[in-house]
């Protein structure tokens, strides 16, 4: 059986990314520490995580007294905005999987009166919930593909509902 694994886990090196991630959400140089226990690492695997990004110029050091921080430098900061899209249209991209499976397994070939139309209107409803987070302060690749969803979700829920959804 395949595991269900998330696409970050996929192409991504988990540490690095949330390192990159979470400094771009910051917007602030920070301290080592910090950053290990945001992304749930040692400090000495933070550490070295760092030091990797700073030898490809997507971090610097800046020493405060005895203790370090860390800053996205401007390379950095462009590397972390096209993560956080990627991301975005990755997670769109598993949202839609989640459409086509309810759709494949609850509502195609069978009749309205063998769906049990509360739980699928419950479960679609609850995904174009998700989707409300991608509309706004996101490129806008991905506030267009967020909509496109929608609209599945509405085409998909009127199929197989008899009615059009509520906005």
């Amino acid at each position: 059986m395949r595991k269900n694994i998330g696409v970050s886990e996929v192409f991504l090196q988990d540490k690095p990314a949330k390192a990159l991630i979470f400094l771009k959400k910051e917007n602030k140089p920070v301290y080592q520490a910090r950053i290990s226990k945001e992304i749930g690492s040692t400090y000495a695997h933070t550490y070295n995580v760092l030091k990797e990004l700073e030898d490809l110029r997507f971090v610097v050091f800046r020493k405060s007294g005895r203790i370090k921080l860390v800053k996205l430098t401007e390379t950095g900061e462009n590397v972390a905005d096209a993560l956080i899209s990627f991301l975005d249209v990755a997670q769109l991209g598993e949202i839609e999987r989640a459409v086509d499976i309810i759709y494949e397994k609850e509502i195609k070939g069978k009749l309205r009166e063998e769906m049990n139309k509360e739980d699928v209107e419950k479960r679609l409803s609850n995904l174009k919930d998700k989707l409300k987070e991608y509309f706004e302060n996101k490129p806008s690749n991905v506030s267009i593909l967020a909509r496109k969803l929608v609209k599945k979700i509405n085409d998909v829920m009127a199929e197989g509902l008899g009615y059009a959804p509520q906005a």
